[in-house]
């Protein structure tokens, strides 16, 4: 068997792989799940290293359930931004905070932002020049044998080939205008170019030919976008992950509204917003809650139990931009049950897309459909909310949740493109929306409310986080 590709996508919970045919049709999976630290700080980093293991591991059951596969092409994509340091021989120097999950750094990040006259679109709680700054500052011993900075995928790349390459949407949080990053990065490449062949030793561990091509890759996000078939002007996608993503290809550059404009894998722009809890915080609830109440919850319409939910439990991005933003859970009684809970937690995430498609589109008009990539596609009481919400019907891709987006992104990387199928179409429920108009006028009024109250909270805790350390 002949023309198939690997795709790699390395995400907060593990590893996953996916040989595909030349057609896009999945041949094999593979999964290496996260293993929970020892210790308090595997909340917001992880070891490079393990990222190593848990790809060889993927790659395996994948490759071996695909058979006879002829692998022409690797393709990689992964979280971020989480800089590694690396050495002059390309080893990496200790472990890689997980974005704005690593909190660490934001009074570093506010002293530069403010010493250089920049916003948060500019400089977010995601940004990577204060995480160096950072750990110039806390680990100097560290910090001195680093002699470059990459990304995750930027990390794969180097393992698996020994080359060395950012892409252009990667480097727009690894760069800023007027601030320079303490540590050279390497060189600019786009994201579907091939930055060398697997080596010796990387082929050897994955069972594979050396010298098969290997992507230079870009962010998870930006690669499901890509394999959602949303890569020219107008086209519009959402991925439900640990963290939602959304927006749409644009040919102009305006911004605004707690936006963002960035490269992609196309034409144009991607305008769009980015939160930081989805598919993490229904976890959490479901831990909490058990599936019997979000079966349920799937049946209760919007707002159920009178519960209106803010969903910041990592803090957020767009549309505030608030590392110290937290979840509310807003009226609450005595004869609300577990049922009630879950589905509020549905209406968050439903209600925080809703806020971002308002935003979107007043800034580029109206939305005909979204492209609907990621495990939370599965979720089918979560994409109902989402287009209720919304007002906006989903396709939902074919094969969503598994790692086929970056193996199309090595097809397209030696000329081959592929076009992904939909597997359906939810449409909204005029009723529905209608509530989450209602539950949205509520929604909108949360944080601007109680934003001061959450930072106090914040500067309240943080003696307390201090001791702790010191404890440990």
């Amino acid at each position: 068997m002949t023309g198939c590709y690997l795709g790699i996508d390395l995400g907060i919970s593990g590893a996953r792989a996916s040989v595909v045919n030349a057609t896009g049709r999945p041949l094999g999976q593979g999964r290496s799940a996260q293993r929970s630290g020892s210790n308090r700080r595997f909340e917001f980093e992880r070891e490079p290293l393990d990222w190593s293991l848990q790809v060889v591991e993927a790659c395996r059951q994948a490759i071996r359930e695909a058979g006879g596969s002829r692998i022409e092409a690797i393709g990689i994509g992964a979280l971020g931004p989480c800089p590694v340091l690396l050495d002059r021989d390309r080893r990496p120097l200790g472990p890689s905070p997980l974005f704005s999950i690593d909190g660490r750094a934001e009074p570093t990040r506010l002293a530069l932002r403010e010493a250089h006259g920049l916003s948060d679109e500019t400089l977010g709680p995601d940004h990577v020049i204060p995480r160096l700054h950072w750990i110039r500052e806390q680990e100097p011993e560290r910090f001195a044998k680093a002699a470059c900075c990459v990304d995750a995928a930027g990390y794969l790349v180097s393992d698996l080939t020994d080359a060395l390459a950012i892409d252009p949407i990667t480097l727009v949080d690894h760069a800023a205008p007027g601030l320079p990053s303490p540590l050279p990065m390497p060189p600019i490449r786009p994201a579907d170019a091939i930055a060398g062949g697997l080596t010796p030793g990387a082929a050897q561990r994955l069972g594979l030919p050396a010298g098969i091509p290997v992507t230079v890759g870009t962010y998870d996000c930006f690669v499901d976008i890509a394999g959602s078939g949303v890569t020219e002007p107008g086209e519009a996608c959402m991925l439900l992950g640990s963290t939602l993503v959304m927006g749409r290809v644009v040919e102009d550059e305006r911004c605004g509204e707690g936006m963002r404009l960035t490269p992609h894998v196309g034409q144009g722009g991607f305008l769009g917003g980015w939160t930081s809890s989805c598919g993490s915080m229904i976890d959490w609830a479901q831990r909490l809650y058990g599936a019997a109440a979000f079966a349920t919850a799937e049946s209760l319409p919007p707002g159920a139990g009178d519960l209106v939910m803010l969903p910041y439990l990592a803090g957020e991005r767009t549309p505030v931009w608030d590392p110290n933003a937290r979840g509310v859970i807003l009226g609450l009684s005595l004869h609300n049950d577990a049922s009630h809970l879950a589905r509020a937690v549905l209406d968050a995430v439903a209600l925080s897309a809703m806020d971002l498609t308002r935003r979107l589109t007043a800034l580029s008009g109206p939305l005909a459909s979204f492209r609907i990539n990621g495990g939370g596609a599965r979720n089918r009481g979560l994409v109902q909310a989402i287009a209720d919400a919304t007002a906006t019907p989903l396709e939902i891709v074919a094969h969503a949740g598994e790692a086929c987006a970056p193996a199309w992104l090595a097809a397209r990387a030696v000329g081959h493109r592929m076009e992904p199928g939909l597997d359906r179409i939810v449409r909204p429920k005029p009723e529905n929306s209608r509530r989450y108009e209602e539950l949205f006028e509520i929604y909108r009024q949360l944080y601007p409310r109680l934003g001061p109250v959450m930072h106090s909270l914040a500067a309240s805790a943080q003696p307390q986080q201090e001791i702790q350390k010191e404890t440990e």
